[in-house]
């Protein structure tokens, strides 16, 4: 039984490391990657309106990456199978059926059929 505690907590402690480490990427090295980035485009073209581009496209980058369990949910809420046409049950699609008759003598009775 000790075992199983002990393995409870390690995963519990690896989890919170993940946390951790998911918490520093999103936040620290998101705001290294913007502040970089908007300086080096300053530096690039000496203008403030290409920096201020780039930042504002780093900040958006920043919000989808801290957001993207939200987007993730938000997609299955916005697309439904099947869209306007009937339900679809079973992972199948309205089907087309042909029936074809076997028209005499062309060897129905053999098995022949005629279109």
């Amino acid at each position: 039984m000790q075992d199983m505690v002990l393995l409870a907590d390690t995963i519990n402690d690896v989890d919170k490391l993940g946390l951790r480490v998911n918490g520093v990427l999103t936040t620290t090295v998101m705001l290294v990657m913007v502040t970089l980035s908007t300086i080096a485009a300053w530096r690039r073209t000496k203008s403030v309106l290409a920096a201020g581009g780039a930042l504002l496209g780093g900040v958006a980058l920043w919000y989808a990456v801290v957001n993207a369990p939200a987007f993730r949910d938000s997609v299955g809420d916005t697309i439904k199978p099947g869209g306007s046409v009937p339900p679809v049950t079973e992972g199948r699609g309205p089907a087309v059926v042909r029936v074809v008759e076997p028209i005499a003598g062309t060897g129905a009775e053999r098995g022949g059929e005629g279109l």
